[in-house]
């Protein structure tokens, strides 16, 4: 996977809620966007919609796609052998349909692999991404990889946007049923549904038939109401912050071969105070925690790759 230095790299970071891409010579970006989600879905690797993506976008850049050197793909929803040679097949196909006839070498990998290897660049240690999922991967000292979490919004993903999202959409059921106290989440829950917050009836209906998938976006608006006081706001920070950090020292516990040097990711931890939660929890709980945020992943990608060449 390493990449010479006069070539073009194409590095995806296929999340929940978005896909970012940029191009790469070495180390120079060439250009950069953000698509939607193309999280493969149950029986569709949606590969198609998201070359069509970037046949469209890479076409604005006038770059000379024939001299793509490697494509690298970290994409949630990716994690076993039978994932990737699926997904890959199917990438490879698409390229060719709707980008060009030159396919670039394709490598897929998950998506907390591709910061895994943005942030520790072969290095043992812990990486926790934390947006709209969530899910920590430890590296030992022997290569031997530690996965905690990351089961998906239907069963699990405790801690993460979705997760605090569909917390606020209950908490404003109950405080409508009367079976939980009154939050002022109210109000970003109501625009969420698009409903006027005074329209009690409408809002009940809408919580009731509206579809919860994107619900990771109240996340942030936890924070801001957290920030403010809320007490129902605040409560749902704290047991977001406790289960993420309940990740890390799970993978941290799992062996001793794992060094505390823990790398955290995500839309989360753009919030200064839910960091400084998470950061206090982790640090006492983990004995020598050293702590830090990436922001961006793809670059860091392209260095770690030309680092390793």
């Amino acid at each position: 996977m390493a990449a010479a230095e006069g070539r073009m790299i194409i590095v995806v970071d296929g999340g929940g809620s978005t896909t970012a891409c940029a191009a790469f010579t070495g180390t120079h970006e060439h250009g950069r966007t953000e698509l939607p989600s193309c999280k493969p879905a149950a029986g569709d690797t949606r590969t198609d919609e998201l070359c069509r993506y970037l046949g469209s976008w890479l076409v604005t850049t006038h770059l000379n796609i024939a001299s793509s050197d490697i494509l690298l793909v970290g994409m949630s929803g990716v994690w076993s052998q039978e994932e990737r040679r699926s997904y890959t097949e199917d990438l490879d196909l698409s390229w060719s349909r709707y980008v060009g006839d030159t396919v670039p070498r394709i490598t897929v990998v998950s998506d907390i692999e591709l910061v895994q290897l943005a942030a520790l660049n072969g290095r043992p240690g812990v990486v926790l991404v934390a947006g709209t999922g969530a899910i920590a991967l430890g590296i030992a000292r022997d290569g031997r990889q530690i996965r905690v979490g990351g089961w998906g919004p239907r069963i699990d993903d405790a801690g993460s946007g979705f997760w605090m999202g569909r917390k606020a959409l209950r908490a404003v059921a109950w405080m409508l049923d009367g079976r939980g106290p009154s939050t002022l989440l109210i109000r970003p829950v109501a625009a969420f549904l698009m409903a006027d917050p005074a329209d009690v009836p409408t809002l009940q209906n809408k919580l009731r038939t509206t579809s919860i998938d994107r619900c990771a976006r109240l996340a942030h608006a936890v924070f801001a109401y957290a920030a403010e006081g809320d007490a129902v706001a605040m409560h749902i920070r704290g047991e977001a912050a406790r289960e993420l950090a309940r990740l890390i020292t799970t993978v941290c516990s799992d062996t001793s071969d794992i060094p505390p040097d823990i790398v955290l990711y995500g839309s989360l931890w753009r919030d200064e105070p839910f960091y400084r939660i998470v950061h206090g929890l982790v640090s006492d709980q983990v004995h020598g925690a050293s702590l830090q945020t990436m922001t961006d992943v793809l670059a860091s990608t392209a260095e770690a790759m030309l680092t390793a060449s």
